[in-house]
């Protein structure tokens, strides 16, 4: 079964709900500026343009299937992203990018190429960037969970 033109109108659908909706938001700015609207806007046209693509895509051969372990690291993925939230309203930013991105990385990696050193690393590396950039370069607010 070929997905890509369902996958394409889910896009574009999805992508014109956010642009409507991000439309609406309202705050007072100096000079014209889009103000916190302009990200999601921009984000939702990408989608939009993405799924538009994948709808006057000509398809010549089937789609493969996708296996059962292909299924299960989805999913898998998706229950990971689904934790990462709620545990940025447990324990905050630090401990949740921390635990998400090391269990992320291990889903990617696969049990042949998993190594703990090198997730680690990579787990330290990525919240501590993010930290550097989002709250000492740009101010930003970082939760702190509601257990610490």
């Amino acid at each position: 079964m070929n997905t890509d033109k369902p996958l394409g109108a889910a896009l574009v659908a999805i992508g014109g709900a956010g642009i409507l909706i991000a439309m609406q938001i309202s705050v007072r700015t100096f000079n014209n500026d889009p103000g916190p609207k302009l990200f999601p806007i921009m984000a939702c046209t990408i989608l939009v343009i993405c799924g538009l693509g994948l709808l006057f895509k000509r398809s010549h051969d089937p789609a493969a299937a996708i296996s059962g372990p292909e299924w299960r690291r989805g999913i898998t993925m998706a229950g990971l992203l689904v934790g990462y939230a709620a545990g940025l309203w447990l324990a905050g930013f630090h401990v949740a990018t921390l635990i998400g991105t090391f269990a992320i990385y291990s889903v990617i990696a696969g049990r042949d190429r998993r190594s703990i050193p090198r997730g680690g690393i990579y787990a330290v590396l990525v919240t501590g960037i993010v930290h550097l950039v989002f709250r000492v370069a740009l101010g930003a607010f970082l939760p702190h969970g509601i257990l610490f």
